[in-house]
């Protein structure tokens, strides 16, 4: 079954907000979605967490994982 944008938009969302981590390949299949559109996602979730938390969502490429910057 197709998730709605919203849908995966808040799962992402939540997942980050309790301090854990987005892996494309995981996220792509997991809700059927494209890199790009997973990419998207991503930018609006980092731009939210910017504006809104001030927290900055990074990319950790050593673990090659999306996750919130702790300081």
């Amino acid at each position: 079954m197709e998730k709605s944008k919203s849908y995966v938009v808040l799962q992402l969302y939540d997942v980050l907000r309790k301090g854990g981590f987005l892996r494309i390949s995981e996220c792509c299949g997991e809700y059927a979605i494209s890199v790009a559109t997973f990419r998207r996602y991503v930018a609006f979730l980092r731009g939210f967490f910017s504006e809104k938390m001030g927290r900055d969502l990074i990319y950790d490429a050593a673990r090659q994982v999306y996750c919130l910057k702790w300081e």
